[in-house]
């Protein structure tokens, strides 16, 4: 079968991304052909097919006023992904098309041109665009529903594309004139990876007979757990305000426990903030290691008693609880989206209320004075990970929706 995978960004820059490069690979395993449709990008992993990807465009960087109504366009609708799509369906004949994360970049303009050549199509939610012009259901850093029912205008006046009044016009415009002409109607399935997103989806109009609970999968034989744990423990993700890294650093300064250091691993515009902050609150054991991939980003899980996922926005099933399982970490984890699907009360973890710093410095200090029964919970994380989240069983539904689709899409008649 051939299938064409698209995604905006075709190198790793977060946990889309991830599933996006580990499904194709994945499926090229499988022995199915697989076609990507991104942006250009001199990070991309390298593919014979990148003569059909789009112009790359960084909608954060320095524009004039003349490329920013350009690329504002494109983001609503683009000509180029239409004529390059047509051209890459035409060149490859895909059965079935697979999107991820297609947004502003390469735009909704893909799924009309994908529908115009008769190619199905599901999509994995990775996020809340569809419903969300701003992606994460958060305001100023607090949880935000006002968009439900079509209300898109709420998102120039909080603000929610950038911090930026022109940026979040162009998101109530893309987002009021897609849901007009139904683009996403045209999407066969919904791919949720958490329980929680469905039922998010399902509440702010999507269908729920397009919805399908799908979770990600993560190839474990790449990830070998020791057991084994060193003297601290772990953040893992960016340094922004959603992630609940400033109540974690308040936890740091509530919690009594003295043995176990905190090592924050990632990158973010809070990073100097929260420097600053850790300085003047003389947090001794806080350690800010940056970001790290690899084997390098694997030991630090591995050897961590535990990782803290302090979360503040509705999280859809996140990579950091995954791996960490995966190498055999337990989680402390907030209460709130897709987390307690996943960290389990005394089983594979501690849950606390989100924004809760007192509670979270309490669960730190129960994982730091009970260090046999957190390894416990690490075992019993990893065989979470081996029965939930095993590539094998993905690949075999994977590969069964995609023919369903696809019979669902054939004419009558045909076989």
């Amino acid at each position: 079968m051939t299938i064409l995978q698209a995604n905006k960004f075709h190198y790793v820059k977060g946990g889309a991304e991830r599933y996006y490069l580990d499904v194709s690979r994945l499926l090229a395993g499988g022995g199915h052909t697989v076609v990507p449709f991104a942006m250009e990008d001199r990070r991309n992993e390298p593919t014979p097919y990148a003569r059909w990807f789009v112009r790359g465009v960084d909608y954060r960087g320095r524009l004039g006023l003349a490329a920013r109504a350009r690329e504002a366009l494109r983001a609503i609708d683009s000509a180029e992904t239409m004529r390059k799509a047509a051209a890459l369906v035409a060149e490859t004949r895909p059965a079935v098309a697979h999107l991820h994360n297609i947004y502003h970049q390469l735009s909704p303009s893909l799924i009309t041109a994908l529908d115009r050549c008769g190619v199905p199509m599901v999509q994995s939610l990775h996020d809340y665009k569809i419903i969300c012009p701003g992606y994460l259901l958060m305001t100023h850093g607090e949880i935000c529903e006002r968009c439900k029912g079509g209300r898109y205008f709420n998102a120039v006046l909080h603000k929610c594309l950038l911090d930026s009044t022109p940026a979040s016009i162009v998101g109530w415009i893309e987002a009021t004139l897609h849901a007009r002409r139904g683009t996403y109607g045209k999407v066969a399935r919904f791919l949720c990876p958490s329980r929680f997103l469905l039922e998010k989806f399902a509440e702010f109009g999507v269908p729920r007979e397009k919805l399908v609970h799908f979770p990600y999968f993560l190839p474990l034989d790449d990830y070998a757990p020791a057991y084994a744990p060193a003297d601290y423990f772990i953040y893992l993700g960016r340094l922004s305000r959603e992630k609940g890294i400033a109540t974690l650093l308040q936890a740091l300064r509530e919690r009594s426990g003295t043995r176990l250091t905190c090592r924050i691993l990632g990158e973010g515009p809070l990073e100097g903030e929260l420097k600053r902050r850790a300085a003047e609150w003389k947090l001794g054991r806080v350690e800010f290691s940056g970001y790290l991939q690899g084997e390098a980003l694997q030991r630090a899980i591995r050897e961590a008693a535990f990782t803290v996922v302090p979360s503040e926005w509705y999280e859809n099933l996140p990579f950091s609880v995954l791996e960490s399982f995966a190498l055999g970490t337990p989680v402390v984890g907030s209460r709130i989206g897709g987390i307690p699907e996943m960290v389990l009360d005394r089983e594979t973890g501690l849950t606390f209320a989100p924004g809760e710093a007192t509670e979270l410095a309490a669960a730190i200090d129960w994982m730091e004075a009970h260090p046999s029964e957190a390894v416990e919970m690490g075992r019993r994380a990893r065989r979470m990970d081996e029965e939930r989240y095993a590539p094998e069983p993905h690949l075999r539904r994977l590969v069964e929706l995609y023919r369903e689709v696809i019979a669902a899409a054939a004419p009558a008649g045909v076989g």
